[in-house]
């Protein structure tokens, strides 16, 4: 029987908003990524540093707080880094997460914001419950739980995983977040709880009943842009009351009989303002494609479908005028002959490089004279973009025309030979380029 079709949202973080879904190992490498470099700091001694442009006047007023895994064991269990980012926290403070974090059990007590930076994960802890953690909440296991003390929390951002039930000491049923609180907002968040048999596990891995929300007890809650992979249930309501939730999608576990499918694609290097294609293939589980079949593209939140051809290869063209990272979802929903399968990855624009020409120019004192300078990348004229030169301690500055020449009208108050520096500061598009030239001034 058809599935109905698949439509997954999911909003990129802080202006990014794609969640990059990842399946946690015992032996991630939880380094951070480069792009986030510039926003989050690990010392030597902690794994928690408080931002301190939020907290230059008023230091009672909220913090922000940016987490990542200890760098040698990402095991929340073992080496914890959330669980007292939260306990030292106050009400109304924010913890941003970034890393792949595993085996967690996080308690919020308190009213917090907490996010994810794209492409984090957090994966289940196969051996721990809250109740037996804390002494409190739910006597299963599970990543988030929000108590009743939590009124007014946000979650968002996080990809949730469950890579370690094979080595559960018993049969379990996760959940993603557990809801106790009011008034809390979860969203953009991303569910893939890994479903197949392993020869490590001495469990059937189909009495593992995988919930991604549960709601308790709770009121006016918000649930938006929730995507949903191999889970039993998306939402779970015990006496919950005016739930608000927009934009969850599923991808629901087909039958055994069903062969298993693989979405493949690699990430997309392309320069801003050129053209790329993202190319996707689908394969089954003995690397044969999978023609004919629509898959469920998300880039940035924005969907679109394609469709796979005789060869299981679809076509996504991109294009963006300026640098950035734009995180992708590719979604199969499966049909009656084959399983469903979920893939994250990003396009990573960079900025093209730019070069300058600065010619020798002769001037008469303090008599005006245009100096041509030409802005290129890779041979080719940029246009409408200012270019400044600077000579005996004075700026000038014009914008280059469509043959990328900026006509610079420069003058100097007295006489000899200058060095004089035309600069191009860069965009969004462009690189920054600088160029040293001579100016002789004559009386």
């Amino acid at each position: 029987m058809k599935l109905n079709r698949l439509i997954i949202v999911l909003l990129i973080l802080f202006s990014l908003t794609l969640i990059s879904s990842a399946s946690a190992q015992d032996n991630v490498d939880s380094n951070l990524t480069d792009e986030y470099e510039d926003i989050i700091e690990i010392d030597d001694d902690s794994n928690l540093i408080t931002d301190d442009s939020s907290c230059c006047d008023d230091e009672t007023g909220p913090q922000t707080y940016y987490v990542a895994p200890d760098p040698e064991n990402p095991n929340q269990v073992q080496a914890p880094t959330v669980q007292p980012a939260i306990d030292n926290a106050n009400p109304g403070d924010t913890i941003v997460l970034n890393g792949t974090f595993v085996h967690c059990h996080f308690m919020i007590n308190k009213t917090l914001t907490i996010l994810a930076t794209p492409g984090t994960s957090v994966g289940v802890c196969p051996h721990h419950t809250h109740m037996m953690k804390y002494g409190s909440g739910p006597a299963d296991h599970g990543v988030f739980y929000i108590s009743p003390q939590a009124n007014g929390t946000v979650l968002s951002g996080f990809s949730f995983t469950n890579d370690f039930y094979y080595i559960a000491n018993d049969v379990y049923n996760p959940f993603g977040v557990y809801v106790d609180a009011n008034d809390v907002v979860l969203e953009n968040l991303t569910f893939d709880w890994v479903g197949v048999k392993r020869e490590t596990s001495k469990f059937d891995p189909d009495d593992f009943q995988f919930n991604a929300i549960i709601l308790n007890n709770t009121r006016n809650t918000v649930i938006r842009n929730i995507a949903v992979g191999t889970v039993n249930s998306i939402m779970n309501s015990i006496n919950a009351s005016n739930i608000s939730s927009n934009n969850i999608s599923s991808i629901k576990a087909k039958t055994t009989e069903s062969i298993a499918s693989a979405i493949l694609f690699s990430n997309l290097n392309i320069l801003a303002g050129d053209s790329g294609k993202l190319q996707i293939t689908l394969k089954d589980s003995d690397n044969n494609p999978i023609p004919n079949k629509s898959l469920t593209v998300i880039i940035d939140g924005e969907s679109r479908t394609v469709a796979t051809n005789d060869k299981g290869l679809a076509e996504v063209p991109v294009k963006y005028a300026s640098s950035a990272n734009h995180y992708v979802t590719v979604a199969f929903a499966g049909d009656d002959g084959y399983k469903s399968s979920i893939k994250s990855g990003k396009i990573v624009v960079s900025k093209k490089s730019s070069a300058l020409t600065a010619p020798k120019a002769t001037l008469k004192v303090k008599k005006a004279k245009k100096i041509s300078v030409t802005l290129k990348s890779n041979g080719k004229a940029i246009s409408n973009k200012k270019i400044t030169i600077k000579v005996n301690g004075k700026t000038f500055s014009a914008k280059t025309n469509s043959k990328g020449v900026a006509a610079v009208k420069v003058n100097v108050s007295k006489k000899g030979t200058f060095k004089y520096v035309a600069k191009f500061a860069g965009d969004e598009a462009y690189n920054a380029s600088s160029k040293t030239g001579k100016i002789v001034v004559k009386k």
